[in-house]
């Protein structure tokens, strides 16, 4: 029995250089140090810019913009690791890991 292997989706538009450029250059400024918010609102001066008609500049915006997303949901998935590492920690720490008030609080009804 042979099991199928799917293909994660990917932009029509990913092997175009422009838009790798544009998404290159979101990763080498957020790797630079520039942090999450900055490139949201450099990604959204960007798409507030009119369109020129040049399928080289809106690829390249459009590639920035999407790398920013995917650097925004990265750092949300790990910010919400590190707040349950915390509840965690915290939990042990106060001895609510395994009394039955914390686990009656932790089921959902």
């Amino acid at each position: 029995m042979t099991m199928p292997t799917y293909t994660p989706p990917t932009s029509p538009y990913a092997r175009d250089p422009f838009y790798a450029l544009g998404a290159a250059d979101a990763y080498d400024e957020h790797h630079n140090g520039l942090n999450i918010h900055d490139l949201q609102r450099r990604a959204n001066e960007m798409l507030d810019i009119p369109s020129t008609g040049s399928d080289s500049t809106d690829l390249y915006v459009a590639g920035y913009g999407n790398a920013v997303v995917g650097i925004l949901r990265t750092h949300i998935a790990q910010i919400n690791a590190q707040t349950e590492v915390s509840h965690r920690w915290l939990a042990r720490k106060q001895g609510r890991e395994t009394s039955t008030l914390h686990q009656r609080h932790r089921t959902h009804h």
